[in-house]
């Protein structure tokens, strides 16, 4: 090679390098840690006997926890930090890339993966997934080389062993990227028979089983003892969905990805049909040229044999990107004749990643849970008297990066078997408390019967609720209980609901903000459609300053399953948050038909109510 192209190609790769930092540093910090960015952080600030504690209690293995650590130790412990591990693990991931290609084709390969969106993702968040995706891309490289017998000595055979080891320590989804290493390997030996290749082999992976042997008890219990339940699935579908976030990512939608999509479906397919059946170059393997393809479809496909598809485990294909770079590098990369296609080709891919990318710097419907909003929420408002609790395991970990005071927190058990023992834990933490703020996460598997939620519905007053992502913050004020009895109706809403008694704690607002509201429903006909109910805080004639709207009790006793003649309590609640304008404020009831937003007319004795909204009581904001 000319001085001149050598020096070409190092510019390439360098510029293609930076291009893939540029990418993976760019708005790092912009977004909340998520829930398992919270434990990564938290986790790493310990020991490293605390360290191998923590992971042997979760589910991954601790080789990323311990380089987490010791990252933090130089870099420091703010979320650009703690993310830049993950990024340089994805520029090293491209720059390997182009070992897996022979020739030019390699810098396409590399470019590729620099700018894949899935790769990207992965490149900034605190967990594992871009490390695991490192080794199983160097292992790669480290195989094409063993099966090189001019690249095949001993020095090659110990770094795969060690890279095969460190891919067993980061995550327990490896051992698809050895099934697919070792489906490749026996393919050569099927080819031509080399007593040198397979004893490297055997002993680069017993070294690496070897190193892995003081963990794999833990790894058995963890293995088998997780117990999530496998989700049903189409395979059709399914395994559209797992090829969309392989070639594009989760930050774009099917039709978005349909270019993308398209186009390495086109270029696979023409590999396939052109490329495949050649001779691997640089080899003295007479043997179809598809390991790339192999380490590609394996992975992939262990995935649905292990019936292991779902949304949480889809990062595990991050292994994928490489191999399907690589290939789609080798399609379009041409003769000399042919460049400014190729050219043009790469430039298309390229261009259908951009709506992933851009969803994923700044598209809020794809931004990770936002625990530092929630923290900052929460914050603003705190007050003595008030408590936070957290309805999912180790939630507190990921909230108290945020909130370091870690008072007045409270981890509920998970998944509780016991309905009165949670009654018996809620009443013993709303003893003495005058707010409760609540963090729901995956409710169905953290509460699968929900008598958390049931238990406040019943006993406090639920005042508002928001989302941050996939979190449900939930704000409760602990009121006095009223015995709202009566034996004649105050209103009646439509037909056949009556108001029977209501009880508004406008005097609550000066110690905590919430207005406890108690209700008490009763219909005299079963109603046969759902409605809602809201509360409002408003001058008179003037809008609201203040609402809370929601189903009956929480959402737990709709209309529809009210039986006639049933008394139905509804304790709920009214924040009124900083900056409200001081004054004295109406509080009001109504009720309006879930499906049409139409309010249900409103009697006092016979006289519809104004605005069919009954006044209550009353709140002045100081």
């Amino acid at each position: 090679m000319k001085p001149s192209s050598r020096l070409t190609r190092w510019l390439a790769f360098i510029a293609i390098l930076l291009l893939a930092a540029a990418l993976r540093f760019y708005k790092l910090d912009a977004q909340s840690f998520w829930y398992d960015e919270g434990n990564s952080a938290r986790l790493a600030e310990r020991s490293v006997a605390l360290i191998l504690d923590g992971a042997a209690k979760d589910i991954h293995p601790p080789l990323y926890y311990l380089a987490l650590g010791a990252w933090r130790m130089f870099a420091g412990g703010s979320e650009f930090a703690l993310r830049a591990l993950s990024a340089f693990c994805g520029i090293l991931m491209t720059a390997l890339a182009a070992k897996l290609v022979k020739g030019r084709a390699g810098m396409l390969a590399a470019l590729f993966v620099a700018v894949s969106p899935f790769a990207v993702y992965y490149s900034q968040e605190a967990r594992m997934y871009a490390l695991l995706a490192l080794f199983a891309t160097l292992t790669s490289a480290l195989l094409l080389r063993l099966l090189n017998p001019s690249t095949q000595n001993k020095k090659t055979m110990l770094a795969l062993a060690l890279g095969t080891a460190a891919g067993l320590y980061t995550h327990y989804a490896y051992p698809f990227v050895m099934l697919a290493q070792g489906l490749v390997v026996l393919m050569a030996l099927a080819a031509r028979r080399d007593r040198a290749l397979f004893r490297a082999y055997v002993i680069a992976n017993a070294i690496a089983l070897l190193a892995f042997a003081p963990w794999l008890p833990v790894a058995v219990s963890q293995i088998t003892g997780w117990g999530v339940a496998a989700q049903e699935y189409a395979l059709g579908p399914a395994m559209l969905d797992a090829a969309r976030w392989v070639v594009v990512g989760r930050t774009a939608t099917l039709d978005q990805a349909a270019p993308a999509l398209v186009l390495f479906g086109l270029g696979i397919g023409y590999w396939i049909l052109d490329k495949a059946w050649r001779k691997l170059p640089n080899t003295q393997y007479p043997i179809p040229n598809f390991i790339l393809l192999l380490l590609l479809v394996i992975p992939f496909a262990l995935l649905f044999v292990f019936k292991l598809y779902r949304e949480s485990y889809l990062k595990f294909l991050l292994v994928c990107v490489p191999p399907l770079a690589g290939l789609m590098a080798q399609a379009i990369w041409p003769k000399r004749t042919a460049r400014v296609g190729a050219g043009l080709a790469a430039l298309a891919v390229c261009a259908a990643f951009v709506p992933s990318l851009n969803n994923l710097y700044n598209n809020p419907a794809y931004a990770r849970d936002d625990y530092r909003g929630i923290a900052q929420r929460i914050a603003a408002v705190e007050r003595p008297g008030d408590a936070i609790l957290f309805d999912a395991p180790n939630q507190w970990e990921v909230f108290t990066y945020y909130h370091r005071d870690d008072t007045n927190l409270y981890p509920l058990a998970y998944a509780p078997v016991y309905k009165d023992v949670v009654a018996q834990t809620l009443d013993k933490i709303v003893t003495g408390k005058t707010r409760l703020f609540v963090l729901y996460f995956a409710e169905k598997e953290s509460d699968p019967n929900g008598w958390y939620e049931e238990w406040l519905a019943a006993n406090t007053f639920k005042s508002s609720e928001e989302w941050f992502g996939a979190i449900r913050l939930a704000v409760y004020a602990v009121g006095r209980k009223v015995d709202a009895t009566s034996q004649k109706a105050i209103a009646k809403f439509g037909d056949a609901i009556e108001l029977r008694a209501a009880s508004a704690q406008g005097d609550m607002v000066a110690k905590n903000g919430l207005v406890p509201v108690e209700l008490v429903w009763r219909a005299n006909a079963k109603p046969d459609r759902r409605y809602k109910i809201f509360i409002h805080v408003a001058a008179p004639g003037a809008a609201p300053i203040s609402q809370m709207d929601s189903e009956p009790a929480a959402g737990f006793a709709p209309t529809t399953a009210w039986n006639a003649g049933q008394d139905i309590m509804d304790r709920r609640g009214v924040w009124l948050k900083p900056g409200a304008p001081p004054g004295a404020y109406a509080i009001y009831v109504g009720m309006y038909d879930l499906q049409n937003g139409q309010r249900l007319p409103v009697f006092v004795d016979g006289a519809r109510v104004a605005e069919d909204q009954l006044r209550i009581g009353e709140v002045v904001v100081p």
